[in-house]
């Protein structure tokens, strides 16, 4: 945690000037000003700042980002926007207090809006969908994950911190631990000890490139076998989608995607593909996609077809799969993760 804290205090400048995309022009507020300060984490907590200070910014995650802001001595302010469609956005406000202890936020003051903007990204109108929200965040070494009690739409995400979405999806954390300069030159000083010729030179240290040969074989193995057909069945799940794969044909695989939008509306897309084995993939045409509107009894009242000429790529892999949808680009940076 401690390289994390230090991470956001000397790039929440960046954040205060540079905040990426993800909702419509009044739903961008900046982060804190007060973030800008050189002061170090023990400089923070001895002044009696507000310890969410060292978290403050903004984490991205699929097509949602959270902002995160300090208010008063130990409050976090949350803002979470979802884009849903080119020209709608979900958008969150909650706030809790902050607990050191388990670095967590709950909170009981959930609203939600949905709104419209225009071709110019200005809100043309927005509606509230409810105002008691509840859930938690909880901050750690990997970013934020949202447990949203209410909808359950952020299980099984990790909301990672970075200055855009392009600069933070699928990169590993470490990548967001600059070292200080003081801490950076002790760290190039220690490879030079493991270069002395003394240990170089040592003729038992040399007689061992037998016995790391004899452990090449055994790491190699470790790695994972590619998936079969058979393997890829089963139901996978990423946020509010659901997916489900029939792999029973594998020159034909069935693949159901379930996407819940709101409370009576889901789109649903159904694609097929022979199985790559080779490539652990399935290239998909021609695939449909429909939007499904349900009477309050849970039958659908209304299906209308989106388009029928649907077409990308499924790629298998230890985590799950991920969905390049090629329409739409729906799912980009999304992992569907099997269940059970």
């Amino acid at each position: 945690m401690n390289k994390r804290i230090i991470v956001l205090l000397t790039t929440t400048a960046v954040l205060a000037t540079s905040i990426g995309v993800g909702a419509c022009a009044t739903y961008k507020p900046e982060a804190s000003a007060a973030a800008g300060s050189d002061a170090s984490v023990s400089d923070v907590v001895a002044d009696g700042q507000n310890p969410v200070m060292n978290f403050i910014g903004r984490y991205y995650g699929g097509r949602a980002d959270i902002l995160v802001e300090a208010k008063g001595e130990d409050t976090a302010q949350f803002t979470v926007t979802w884009s849903e469609s080119y020209d709608t956005k979900a958008v969150w406000t909650m706030s809790g207090v902050f607990n050191e202890a388990t670095t967590s936020v709950a909170y009981t003051d959930g609203i939600k809006k949905s709104v419209t903007c225009n071709s110019h990204g200005e809100v043309i109108s927005e509606q509230v969908v409810y105002t008691d929200g509840k859930g938690e965040f909880t901050f750690s070494y990997d970013g934020v994950t949202w447990d949203d009690q209410k909808e359950h739409i952020a299980d099984n995400m990790v909301f990672k911190f970075g200055d855009s979405a392009e600069g933070v999806l699928g990169t590993e954390p470490t990548e967001y631990t600059p070292e200080t300069s003081e801490s950076a030159a002790a760290t190039t000083a220690k490879p030079s000890e493991t270069y002395k010729p003394a240990e170089t030179n040592k003729p038992a240290e040399t007689e061992k490139p037998t016995q790391t040969t004899a452990e090449e074989p055994v790491e190699e193995m470790k790695e994972p076998a590619r998936k079969t057909a058979a393997e890829i069945s089963g139901t996978y799940t990423s946020g509010r989608a659901t997916a489900t794969v029939d792999a029973s044909d594998p020159n034909n695989v069935s693949i159901k995607i379930v996407w819940s939008e709101s409370a009576d509306t889901s789109a649903v897309w159904r694609l097929s593909g022979k199985y790559n084995e080779e490539t652990e993939s399935i290239l998909y045409s021609g695939g449909v996609k429909k939007v499904l509107t349900y009477a309050d009894d849970g039958e659908v009242e209304l299906e209308e077809v989106d388009y029928t000429d649907g077409n990308g790529e499924i790629l298998f892999s230890y985590d799950g799969f991920t969905w390049a949808d090629y329409n739409e680009n729906v799912a980009e940076n999304m992992v569907f993760r099997k269940d059970g």
